[in-house]
């Protein structure tokens, strides 16, 4: 996997984006609850992050490599113990996708009967496992534009 990441700086938050093989990952250092980054990444890409392989787990923390931390991902629990992305077109996913998981040891828990979003752990132990959160915490998130990312062109004077 080729992989380049660019940092910017958008109203007040950095940003950072990681292109691979499969699709273009946007953090967001800015912390927010799950919905409110739902909606953000919604409204400036296409979602929040689905993860669909390892490819796509080095690639988010390809992304987030200068944060260690919690950042959102776009997957969530709409019934008791039902993981589901946040972003629900069929059509977007190919076989075995949809049901990729990353889970920490012992995760997910559901602490206290409260947690129903997911955090991708950021850092360099982390391995880009997930923990199960309450929704209302306040984390920096990831987002993407669900496009495919194939060709890379660099041009060298």
């Amino acid at each position: 996997d080729i992989q380049i990441s660019f940092i910017y700086f958008v109203s007040g938050a950095l940003l950072s984006v990681s292109f691979a093989q499969t699709h273009q990952f946007y953090f967001v250092n800015t912390e927010l609850s799950w919905t409110d980054a739902q909606s953000f990444c919604r409204r400036e890409y296409i979602d929040l992050a689905t993860i669909e392989n390892k490819a796509d787990v080095g690639a988010v923390l390809n992304t987030t490599s200068n944060y260690t931390g919690k950042v959102w991902i776009g997957l969530h629990d709409d019934l008791e113990n039902s993981w589901k992305w946040s972003l629900n077109d069929s059509s977007f996913y190919v076989e075995r996708e949809q049901t990729f998981t990353n889970w920490q040891l012992n995760q997910p828990n559901n602490l206290n009967g409260q947690q129903y979003c997911v955090a991708f752990l950021s850092g360099n132990s982390s391995q880009g496992n997930w923990d199960d959160r309450d929704c209302n915490e306040e984390h920096g998130f990831v987002c993407y534009n669900g496009k495919p990312f194939f060709n890379i062109f660099v041009q060298i004077f």
